[in-house]
């Protein structure tokens, strides 16, 4: 059983009615009301009613795999932002994606109503070499507008032939609907990245979890061991920007720094889905000092590990409140080569915390800097931000009310104005992981002298 925390995805039907109109008999009115029961409980024979109608009376012919698609999706997003339907070809792309490779250009996005959101870029990929930033909008796929699309859809007309062109039209805060011509490419998602950050310390950058991870990530501490030797003082385990992935690897990886007690435990309303992940004996890199820098964008598996070393009093949790995505999503493969994507729990930290539309709290808030001012990430995307999210208590929501799409519905993307891209100075340094080395480095000052 896999269980999948993929994609931070909320795809949501948004139907409108404006001015329309209709031509409907009085008695073939009377007939349709007679013929369907109208009763609230749940009744397949209003929809095998509504398909019959669809075939005989709708002014074109249907096809019946699109009509599926449909109204498994209408009932799926009515739940929650997480539960969908894959069709066949969807559910493909989806397993290509877990493996950790595939062509495009390389970011994580999410769709709520008629508005495609970036929620990150992929490192090493077209999206980030052409400076796409989280919470970037995507208003037009070569001119073509994403407010009537599926996300589907949207990813693919993003996708291509390595080396073949598309054109973005991006909406940034701040600034005037600009162009991106971006060059895909085959894209192989190396989940992890390390070097030895100044002398002493090890940096390892986990960008999602797939089913590469675990052994690159011990790969990693092999590689900085044999660098650094007993030279190695610390290790900053950066899950930035990391919108999670696969529920396994976050547990393995936990497991690599923990030695004993719960990792996660999730709870939902079959009891078959409770269940506890719990640690075995051993710690990888022997005890030494650890922090873990989070961010807005750390979702789900990112929140699962910062979570359990948080809890177990492995590692100081460094930077800003995570996304807040606890809920337990398992793919549930169908007999017509689609499947669907279900909510059965939510997750808990080792100490019982539900992370659901609340997210990791660090230990020591940074903000991030750039140009020596501090960013506020207060106006970022979150999990609580999605019409209809799970709260952290069972039968509630925390946003039931739509999200205000006007200022995207006005955008013009037939006479878009672009402005030229801005020009980067010098190159930032990255004030957080600045903070967390200086803040694991004391940490081993604090291990090898403690005070009396």
């Amino acid at each position: 059983m896999r269980y999948n925390f993929w994609g931070l995805l909320g795809i949501v039907v948004l139907g409108s009615v404006a001015a329309t109109s209709f031509y409907s008999p009085a008695d073939s009115i009377e007939k349709t009301k007679a013929a369907v029961d109208t009763s609230p409980k749940l009744n397949s024979k209003v929809f095998d009613k509504v398909i019959e109608l669809l075939h005989t009376q709708y002014v074109e012919d249907v096809d019946d795999e699109k009509l599926l698609g449909g109204a498994l999706n209408g009932m799926l997003t009515a739940l929650d932002p997480h539960s969908t339907y894959f069709e066949p070809k969807e559910f493909k792309e989806l397993q290509k994606q877990m493996e950790g490779q595939f062509g495009g250009l390389g970011m994580e996005v999410t769709m709520e109503k008629s508005l495609v959101k970036i929620v990150s870029p992929i490192d090493d990929t077209p999206a980030y070499e052409a400076g796409l930033k989280a919470g970037d909008l995507i208003v037009a796929i070569d001119r073509k507008p994403v407010s009537n699309m599926t996300l589907f859809e949207a990813v693919e007309l993003m996708r291509g032939d390595p080396g073949s062109k598309v054109t973005l039209h991006i909406k940034r805060k701040g600034r005037e609907i600009f162009e991106v011509n971006l060059k895909r490419a085959l894209i192989k998602v190396k989940p992890v990245k390390w070097h030895v950050e100044g002398e002493d310390i090890g940096y390892i950058r986990l960008v999602t979890f797939n089913e590469k991870t675990t052994d690159m990530l011990k790969e990693a501490i092999k590689d900085l061991k044999k660098q650094l030797g007993n030279k190695l003082q610390g290790i900053v385990l950066d899950v930035r920007s990391n919108p999670g992935g696969l529920f396994e690897p976050a547990v393995e990886t936990a497991d690599l720094f923990i030695s004993e007690g719960d990792i996660v435990s999730t709870r939902g309303k079959d009891k078959k889905n409770d269940f506890s992940m719990k640690a075995t004996p051993g710690d990888t890199v022997d005890g030494i000092p650890m922090v873990v820098l989070i961010d807005g964008g750390s979702a789900s598996s990112s929140e699962i590990l910062a979570g359990a070393l948080q809890d177990h009093h492995r590692a100081v949790i460094v930077g800003t409140q995570s996304f807040g995505k606890g809920s337990v999503q398992l793919v549930l493969p169908l007999n017509n080569g689609g499947a669907l994507k279900l909510t059965i729990a939510r997750y808990y930290t080792p100490s019982g915390r539900s992370i659901q539309a609340e997210g990791i709290k660090p230990d020591i808030e940074v903000k991030q800097a750039a140009n020596l001012q501090l960013l506020d990430e207060g106006k970022r995307f979150r999990e609580k931000d999605y019409s209809d999210a799970l709260s952290k208590k069972t039968g509630e929501r925390v946003n039931s009310s739509k999200p205000d799409v006007k200022a995207v519905d006005e955008v013009d993307t037939d006479d878009l104005s672009f402005l030229d891209e801005e020009k980067e100075g010098d190159e930032i340094k990255d004030y957080q992981l600045m903070r967390a080395v200086d803040i694991v480095k004391a940490m081993a000052i604090a291990q090898t002298h403690p005070s009396d």
